[in-house]
């Protein structure tokens, strides 16, 4: 099978020239016509001379853009779309509504192996990683549904950063001026913690946000609920978290969902607070959403929030979205069974 066309950044695309003997500068305008216009037909580039075409169209395929197979409305506006990409690997892509700045949340897998307790995607187990062309397919479904897209986050099914190679790429064509020219800046990618990935975005020139996962200030509690603690445990992912920040003046999104009972104890809020200390960011508090639908809201939430306040850490409740359709943040599984 040949190689898909819409997985090439520009760069890329420009090599695969070279190697055909034809001109790396024609490297835009095919990246143009399959990117920013919709091209599904290497033999119909537009501004491509034809003998680029026949050339690309001997080693690379070019299907349609896949589409998504359904769609679910929340009360609140949330959209859902549930894509079911090749090898029977379904995804689910979310269009988040606020006034003026809808949000696109991407999945990067179908399924996830990271096995997190409280998230309906681990149930599911790792089917595939998604390609480049298949994030970007979510993107341009989101894109359409939305009033008024101004950001994008990697947070919906599956573990960004362990499928780092094709998210950065597909974050180079979304935001490659000569195709959606989508802000880097507002783009966040969020992990439970791979440390690579942290080291290499240090030095890398990439100006996405980067959000950390700390579920939990135990280890041993953290390592019930979040596995991957036993392979990056989170003193040390938190140090590369530092290093980041400071090689690059930059701010964290830290993240920590609050299971009822489990990890929102005062003594909870307390380690936190301590374990966090002098990290520049934000501390993003999330409810714990019960897979199928929305659950009863905890009275601890405010309190633990106030408590870490107290201990001088800025700190929000995440208002949560799609809830009554299974979209809020955990709930993803690719059911569409409501």
């Amino acid at each position: 099978m040949k190689p898909e066309l819409r997985d090439l950044t520009r760069e890329d695309i420009a090599a695969a020239l070279t190697g055909l003997g034809e001109k790396p500068g024609n490297a835009g305008a095919v990246f143009m016509a399959v990117h920013r216009r919709g091209a599904a037909d290497l033999a119909l580039l537009p501004n491509v001379p034809e003998r680029v075409c026949r050339a690309l169209g001997r080693a690379f395929s070019l299907r349609p853009l896949p589409l998504p197979e359904r769609k679910l409305v929340a009360g609140d506006g949330t959209k859902k779309m549930l894509f079911r990409f090749a090898g029977d690997a379904p995804a689910e892509c979310v269009v988040l509504p606020a006034k003026g700045r809808d949000t696109a949340c991407l999945s990067s897998q179908s399924g996830c192996s990271c096995g997190c307790s409280f998230c309906a995607t681990g149930t599911l187990g790792l089917k595939r990683s998604l390609t480049p062309g298949e994030i970007v397919a979510q993107f341009e479904a989101c894109r359409t549904e939305a009033a008024d897209l101004k950001s994008l986050v990697f947070m919906g099914m599956g573990e960004p950063f362990l499928n780092w190679e094709n998210v950065r790429k597909a974050i180079k064509i979304l935001s490659d001026s000569r195709g959606r020219h989508f802000p880097q800046a507002k783009m966040t990618v969020s992990t439970v913690g791979v440390i690579p990935v942290i080291e290499e975005l240090t030095g890398s020139d990439l100006q996405i946000r980067l959000a950390v996962s700390l579920v939990a200030a135990d280890p041993e509690l953290r390592a019930r609920l979040a596995p991957m603690e036993k392979v990056y445990p989170l003193k040390r992912v938190l140090a590369a978290v530092r290093e980041y920040c400071g090689a690059r003046k930059a701010l964290v999104m830290l993240e920590y969902i609050l299971l009822p009972g489990v990890n929102d104890r005062p003594s909870d809020s307390a380690k936190l607070a301590v374990l966090i200390q002098g990290i520049p960011g934000r501390l993003n508090l999330i409810p714990y959403n019960p897979p199928g639908g929305p659950g009863p809201v905890s009275p601890r939430i405010k309190e633990f929030q106030r408590e870490l306040i107290a201990a001088g850490v800025i700190t929000y409740l995440r208002q949560e979205k799609g809830a009554d359709i299974a979209a809020a943040c955990g709930q993803l599984a690719a059911g569409m069974d409501k």
